[in-house]
């Protein structure tokens, strides 16, 4: 849900690098690249597989609350998204069984067939019209202020800082949880590319309506992006640690929620 943090371009006149006295990337020039950069990923997602690691949640309010276990799944995306695949490979690093793998190839074959059967009666949104509406949303949500230069892990980058815009209203999922947050990104310079986000919540993040769980203000997220391709980064990493409560703040809920995405190639 944090990728959208990395949605972000600069909005400001680029001021002096204090650190180097000289003139930070002219801002027109820079904004066009890196948006150019993050659609290209966002059209481009359905074209790789990849496995992913993640942090099972738990927010049962008769059960267990908060972070469990983990899952690897093989992760096969499709432009449709009823038609993209998580193939459970792994539950707390032992291997699943060959009878629950064919279970779940057999439960997607029907899936795909109940899909054909049933075509929508219109067109749905394009993987790049979903990402150019979330990117739009995300930008005009935030806040944004160039801050400088700095190298990170080797790397020359660009630091932009965010807040949330007091008057925006999102209309995306995204932009939503977005409004949420302030923190810093560092942009590689040379690449025109998001490679680091770090966040921290300046309110409560609700999910159900606030009927399933609420995390706390100072919720503290990380994410990370690399290159997988020639011209093509990717989430590589994301960490999100909170506290709050579920189920109409009956019960106290612990996150500790960590995502990795690896091994992409080409499908």
């Amino acid at each position: 849900m944090l990728v959208s943090l990395l949605l972000v371009p600069m909005l400001l006149t680029p001021p002096l690098d204090g650190a180097r006295g000289r003139q930070l990337p002219e801002f027109d020039t820079l904004y066009k690249a890196v948006r150019e950069n993050l659609s290209r990923a966002q059209r481009s997602v359905h074209l790789y597989a990849y496995k992913e690691r993640r942090t099972e949640i738990h927010t049962n309010p008769f059960g267990k609350l908060g972070t469990g276990g983990t899952r690897l799944s093989e992760v096969h995306p499709s432009a449709t998204p009823r038609l993209t695949y998580r193939r459970v490979i792994e539950r707390n690093g032992m291997p699943v069984s060959a009878s629950e793998l064919a279970e779940q190839d057999a439960a997607y074959r029907a899936r795909v067939a109940e899909v054909k059967r049933r075509p929508p009666d219109t067109a749905p949104a394009t993987p790049q019209q979903r990402g150019e509406r979330m990117i739009n949303d995300v930008v005009d949500t935030l806040q944004f202020k160039l801050e400088g230069r700095a190298m990170r892990d080797g790397v020359q980058t660009v630091v932009v800082t965010f807040t949330p815009k007091p008057a925006a209203r999102p209309v995306t999922r995204e932009g939503r949880i977005a409004q949420k947050f302030a923190g810093t990104v560092w942009i590689d310079e040379a690449q025109s590319e998001v490679m680091r986000v770090e966040a921290k919540a300046v309110d409560d993040l609700s999910f159900g309506y606030s009927m399933l769980a609420r995390l706390g203000e100072g919720t503290t997220a990380l994410m990370i992006r690399k290159p997988i391709d020639a011209g093509i980064w990717m989430p590589t990493e994301l960490r999100i640690n909170g506290r709050g409560r579920a189920a109409l703040g009956l019960r106290r809920l612990v996150i500790d929620f960590a995502v990795e995405w690896f091994d992409y190639r080409k499908q």
